[in-house]
């Protein structure tokens, strides 16, 4: 069923509800509503941060277990951007030929979704980033999509680690000057003002169409 959530104060985020969810990325729907999309590895944490910045406690399903998304999951905020929760990459406790349809799902996504504006690449601050996720943001540079890097779980650092931490990430600045890097902590509330105001930013440069109340796609009517 759809959840609809409470209003909230925030004038942007104050309407987010579930769309849909799809599992073609060529049945998801050309609206001219920018998407930005939640990637990272399956314990990477992208549900439970989405919910953080939308200040909504359960709009995306959160599990204990890595790897729970199989689907896109599609969240429309305000009428005129959708959240896209994502499957995860790497670890899962999925299946092989599971996980493998999940890999091929999210890839070809990314690679054919024309309304995909940002990508949110979340990885755990606690591991060094693999060079596949270097590799993404890349890619990203070149289609014309706005890579974020968030370094997640922070809170989980000693002082020490934080400092190596930033050093590298300006490391990483130096090959992508332009690449813009949070560190976040949900748990904590870290980060999230400066996600919020990069979705704001980018909102305020776009022109967006007016979407049509057309009810819930047919394809999938629960996220999963």
């Amino acid at each position: 069923m759809e959840e609809v959530q409470e209003l909230k104060p925030d004038p942007f985020f104050r309407e987010v509800r579930f769309y849909s969810s799809y599992a073609d990325a060529s049945k998801v729907p050309v609206k001219g509503i920018p998407h930005i999309a939640f990637a990272g590895r399956s314990n990477s944490g992208k549900s439970r941060l989405l919910n953080a910045i939308v200040e909504r406690k359960s709009l995306a399903k959160v599990s204990a277990q890595p790897g729970k998304t199989k689907l896109l999951n599609f969240f429309l905020v305000s009428k005129s951007l959708f959240l896209v929760d994502t499957p995860g990459f790497g670890y899962s406790a999925n299946s092989h030929k599971d996980h493998e349809q999940m890999m091929n799902l999210l890839m070809n996504y990314l690679n054919s979704a024309k309304d995909l504006k940002c990508l949110f690449l979340l990885s755990d601050a606690q591991r060094e980033l693999p060079d596949e996720e270097l590799e993404l943001i890349g890619t990203c540079f070149e289609k014309g999509t706005k890579p974020v890097l968030i370094r997640t779980k922070i809170d989980k650092l000693n002082q020490s680690e934080l400092s190596k931490l930033r050093k590298k990430m300006k490391n990483i600045q130096g090959l992508y000057p332009m690449l813009e890097i949070v560190l976040v902590s949900p748990k904590y509330g870290k980060g999230l003002p400066e996600l919020r105001k990069i979705i704001e930013n980018m909102m305020k440069n776009l022109i967006i169409p007016p979407i049509e109340e057309d009810g819930m796609p047919d394809e999938v009517h629960e996220q999963a």
